[in-house]
């Protein structure tokens, strides 16, 4: 994989783990001087979204920060190609497989700072991995197990998700993650779906031990925690860590 390439996605991924968190908290604090305004107004002036010119200029002329999420995103993004390079042969696949983990990287550091996953990365991952199977040179299982992982990655927790708010009143899993399941389950198929989910709650409680161990300010149980980050390190180790789940 060209060296320009991995450089060049490093510096996009580590932009827009910064650009995307400062953005929608921009987006929320305008939509509560909405509705604040409504409270007196009796009507909601919905905010005016940006041009995408202005958006487009505001990231890329601005450098990444230097923290630990773009250390992160480099080190995990320097991992994963020097795995394709030595694992795959040159060509669309490898460079599919790359640009997935890319956005899986983003979507973990995203989730990890807003509690969100954002539609605009995980629907075109999910689109893409249908799309993976339709094309000879790239398929490796077929549509109708893309489409099957898919629907599986979604349906069960989404019914599940439904009877906990019944149940409980409130949301215990947000559809965000519904959608990177089903992005996996559509990129890998239905058969890695119960071991990232049954991994990522694993990983989830080490996670929640080790902060309570380490005596760091962590919350109590019903804090809500992003499970996005958990469900993509789940799938890390089972998929690219073992090249052969790409295949």
């Amino acid at each position: 994989m060209a060296l320009g390439v991995v450089c060049g996605a490093m510096w996009l991924v580590c932009r827009a783990a910064a650009w995307l968190p400062a953005y929608y908290a921009r987006e929320e604090q305008a939509w509560i001087a909405a509705v604040q305004n409504a409270a007196r107004d009796s009507e909601i002036q919905h905010p005016e979204p940006p041009r995408i010119g202005v958006l487009w200029r505001e990231f890329f002329t601005a450098a990444p920060p230097l923290n630990r999420w773009t250390l992160i995103a480099v080190l995990v993004i320097g991992f994963v190609a020097t795995r394709l390079w030595l694992n795959m042969p040159p060509g669309w696949p490898m460079a599919a497989w790359f640009l997935y983990a890319c956005g899986l990287i983003l979507l973990a550091l995203v989730d990890q700072q807003t509690k969100l996953l954002p539609d605009v990365l995980t629907i075109p991952l999910l689109w893409l991995g249908l799309l993976m199977q339709i094309f000879p040179e790239t398929a490796s299982f077929g549509l109708e197990l893309a489409v099957i992982g898919a629907v599986l990655g979604y349906v069960p927790l989404w019914l599940l998700a439904q009877a906990y708010r019944l149940i409980r009143g409130r949301d215990g899993l947000g559809m965000g993650d519904l959608k990177l399941l089903a992005a996996m389950g559509a990129w890998s198929g239905p058969w890695v779906l119960p071991q990232v989910t049954f991994g990522a709650a694993l990983l989830a409680i080490l996670g929640f031990l080790l902060e309570r161990l380490l005596r760091r300010r962590c919350g109590g149980l019903q804090e809500e925690r992003p499970f996005g980050p958990w469900l993509i390190l789940a799938y890390g180790l089972i998929v690219f860590t073992p090249i052969s789940g790409m295949a």
